[in-house]
């Protein structure tokens, strides 16, 4: 008999705040395929005896490609088996749940789709930057520093707006483009700009700096991926609402 495929948010880190459908799911799946930024202590809420498929993903470094994955979780539901796709953040956001999600439609196999805390919401929140604010944001807008083309194509002209604060996901290789863009299309060279590397856990770290010397200020903090990118005016109120 033919299973459903939960495809789940883990969140952005820290165990804490995975959904209690999400540890549900977990302790009553037959098979997991999980992503590399899944810590262990979610991996250990596994049900004893389910199988365990890593299916991690780094830049330019796939254990997994993408058709495999959605090859595997088409095998393991018609194999009987409860099936959770669990990914970091939420599935939705950059994490293509969407695109697993029509695969199984394609192939007849039922689903859902559990959300999680989004990486942006949850790193933003950790360190004391609202992502709208009353006088500094009306608005947040999510993209990806990293594309399959050669270069970033983005539209530069209505992302450079002051009043909407940018979350830049996978923006570290990129870093240098999208700074320059913005500047070039409009925003000032002092515009604020928040780097965080693994947002949520023990091992957090922070840099504030500002369009102009965002790279080489990452640069000397050495941050790594997962780091994410925050700029616009909200970015200032780090200092005073960032309580650790």
């Amino acid at each position: 008999m033919i299973q459903k495929v939960s495809i789940v948010g883990a969140g952005p880190g820290d165990v804490e705040l995975l959904t209690l459908k999400a540890q549900r799911l977990l302790k009553e799946a037959g098979a997991v395929v999980y992503d590399r930024l899944i810590g262990q202590e979610i991996l250990d809420m596994i049900a004893p005896g389910a199988e365990k498929y890593f299916a991690g993903k780094e830049c330019k470094k796939h254990v997994m490609t993408q058709d495999e994955i959605n090859e595997l979780l088409v095998s393991l539901a018609k194999k009987g088996l409860k099936v959770v796709r669990l990914k970091g953040g939420d599935p939705l956001i950059f994490g293509r749940g969407g695109e697993e999600a029509e695969y199984l439609v394609r192939h007849g196999i039922p689903f859902e789709i559990i959300p999680g805390i989004s990486s942006a919401t949850g790193c933003a929140a950790y360190n004391g930057i609202p992502l709208t604010h009353r006088g500094l944001a009306t608005g947040v807008r999510y993209i990806t520093g990293h594309c399959k083309e050669p270069e970033l194509e983005l539209n530069w002209q209505s992302l450079a707006d002051t009043d909407t604060t940018l979350v830049v996901y996978m923006g570290l290789a990129n870093l240098g483009v999208i700074t320059r863009k913005l500047i070039e299309y409009g925003l000032p060279e002092d515009f604020p700009l928040a780097a965080i590397e693994n947002g949520t856990l023990a091992s957090n770290r922070v840099v504030i700096s500002t369009l102009q010397a965002a790279a080489s200020d990452i640069n000397a903090a050495a941050l790594k991926p997962p780091t994410l990118l925050i700029i616009g005016r909200v970015v200032s109120l780090y200092d005073g609402l960032n309580l650790k």
